[in-house]
Formats: structure tokens, C-alpha cells, sequence
């Protein structure tokens, strides 16, 4: 559910929500994140693209950070 909150609040062009929603997604599974190659493109770009959107750093971290 997070995952694709986060692909909708992207596709709106509303990175912080989006961050959001996968910060929840990685609490709740990492792999669904860091694994799955759609949701990871939305986590590079919201990185490349809103780097100081609120919740993007504490993401980027989360996902290339190995657990």
C-alpha cells in the first residue's frame, strides 16, 4: 500500500508525501524498496531531483544502507 501511495503522490509531483509514504514502506519491508526496480527509480529520482525535500535524505539512506 505505502509503495504505491508513493508512485501516486510522485506521479503528482509531491516529493515530500512520496518520501513519506516510502519511509513507511521501508519500515515496514526494506526489500520492498530497496529491491523492487520501479519503486527504486522513485527513490533515486526523488533524490536526484528534491535532494532536500523533507524525508528524501533519511530515505536515500535507508534504502542503499545494507541491513
Amino acid at each position: 500500500m505505502h509503495t504505491d501511495m508513493a508512485r501516486a503522490w510522485w506521479q503528482m509531483s509531491k516529493p515530500e508525501p512520496a518520501a513519506d509514504a516510502l519511509l513507511h514502506a521501508v519500515r515496514a519491508s526494506r526489500g520492498e524498496v530497496r529491491d523492487r526496480p520501479a519503486i527504486r527509480q522513485v527513490v533515486t529520482d526523488l533524490a536526484r531531483r528534491h535532494p532536500r525535500a523533507a524525508g528524501v535524505r533519511e530515505l536515500s539512506a535507508a534504502v542503499t544502507t545494507v541491513r
